[in-house]
């Protein structure tokens, strides 16, 4: 019995790695939902993940490049770049470059892109609320310590 329960559970984790790479993932079916103005439809889905996180990192005020972003999000400067030139072509970021340091290139969100982050943060706070209700309601604290020891153990040996 041992073996199938692994076993189902090594199926549920590569379900959840590869819910990202449906259509419209739960977030994103979220936010069209809760759009306000429809020229941004077309653009939701084709924005990954790192993109979103771009967009959350980059406050109204905040000007970072490309390293802080990979070092913040703890992904791959290459991820950041490519996530970037998305965000650029739906003129969500702009990319300067300052006259006294020509080397770094500074990411800045365009109007569009702070609505799109202010949507993006309204949808991940709702959303993880629900899941923390559910969570709460459904698993007891002895559940919850075995979870969070699993979880743990992969994190730190297999994946």
């Amino acid at each position: 019995m041992k073996k199938n329960q692994i076993n189902q559970i090594s199926i549920l984790i590569s379900q959840i790695q590869h819910q990202n790479n449906e259509s419209a993932t739960v977030g994103q079916q979220w936010m069209l939902k809760h759009l306000t103005d429809t020229k941004f439809e077309k653009i939701i889905t084709k924005i990954s993940v790192v993109a979103y996180h771009i967009l959350d990192a980059l406050n109204p005020d905040a000007e970072l490049t490309g390293s802080q972003l990979a070092e913040q999000l703890m992904v791959t400067r290459s991820g950041i770049t490519r996530a970037a030139r998305t965000l650029q072509k739906f003129s969500l970021i702009t990319a300067v470059r300052h006259p006294d340091n020509k080397k770094n290139i500074y990411y800045h969100l365009t109007a569009d892109g702070q609505i799109l982050a202010q949507l993006h943060g309204e949808m991940h706070a709702e959303l993880y609320a629900e899941v923390q209700n559910q969570i709460s309601n459904d698993f007891s604290e002895e559940e919850l310590d075995s979870i969070i020891r699993f979880l743990t153990y992969i994190q730190k040996s297999i994946i």
